[in-house]
């Protein structure tokens, strides 16, 4: 298998000479380069029947190295599929317009924590409507910042239980196939996106953004456009689901099955 380190270490020089790194991404790309090798040391195993000796290298523990990571998105794994509920489940996935990209560029804890808060707001209203589910819904949602062709492209993944709890404690089931319209969820989600993202503006939370008049411009044309919400019934089980959210928690978009094949020149 070809490994993103020695990619790195063949082509980066000639990358540097064209577009210098950040001091953050010298240090990622350092710290990959040096994963499971002796520049971190390591230690020694002895195998006692048959005297054979080994030696591991030491993992950088980055948290952009595809080799890294893999215990801590086992163990999310394994604590999602302890919370999985005897339920159909859906898998919808709410997508911000690519006018936001800039803006996340420049604040992107403000843009992904005002994300969570307006899905889970659009989702929990939805879930609360009397004439709905009238009752609490439950959620897991893993987020997304780059498309399959690594550009960016940010999304929330969400997989929820096809039911709720009302105030009694007892269960109200979905629909065997729907939870609920597409165009529902699309448009109020944009709604709460909007206002989030202006409650932010207003308050300081985006100082980078320094012209008002194209901030307003921008959210009125936001509101002035359909936005994108995929939901589905999960055809396959929820554990599947997790599986796949899993590999994403804490990895990064270019995994090194990904890598094909390289030579000198590409």
């Amino acid at each position: 298998m070809i490994r993103l380190a020695d990619v790195f270490r063949q082509f980066l020089p000639d990358y540097d000479a064209l577009h210098p790194r950040s001091p953050q991404a010298h240090k990622v790309c350092q710290q990959i380069e040096a994963c499971r090798t002796s520049a971190l040391g390591g230690f020694q195993l002895h195998c006692a029947n048959c005297g054979e000796d080994g030696f591991l290298y030491h993992a950088c523990r980055n948290r952009h190295c595809p080799r890294c990571q893999h215990k801590a998105s086992e163990a999310w794994e394994q604590a999602r599929l302890a919370d999985v509920v005897d339920a159909p489940y859906f898998h919808l996935v709410f997508t911000l317009p690519h006018e936001l990209n800039n803006w996340a560029r420049l604040h992107p804890s403000a843009i992904y924590h005002a994300l969570f808060q307006s899905v889970w707001g659009t989702v929990n209203t939805l879930g609360q409507d009397k004439k709905r589910l009238s009752g609490q819904l439950g959620m897991t949602a893993v987020l997304h910042t780059w498309g399959q062709n690594l550009s960016q492209h940010i999304h929330l993944h969400c997989l929820i239980p096809g039911g709720a709890l009302g105030a009694e404690g007892d269960w109200h089931p979905a629909k065997s196939n729907y939870l609920f319209p597409v165009k529902v969820l699309s448009r109020l989600f944009r709604g709460k996106m909007v206002a989030a993202l202006r409650a932010c503006y207003d308050n300081g939370s985006l100082p980078r953004l320094t012209d008002s008049r194209s901030c307003d411009n921008t959210l009125d044309q936001l509101m002035k456009k359909e936005w994108v919400v995929y939901a589905r019934h999960c055809l396959s089980k929820p554990e599947t689901v997790v599986r796949y959210l899993s590999r994403y928690t804490r990895k990064i978009a270019l995994s090194e099955s990904r890598l094909m094949s390289m030579d000198d020149d590409t």
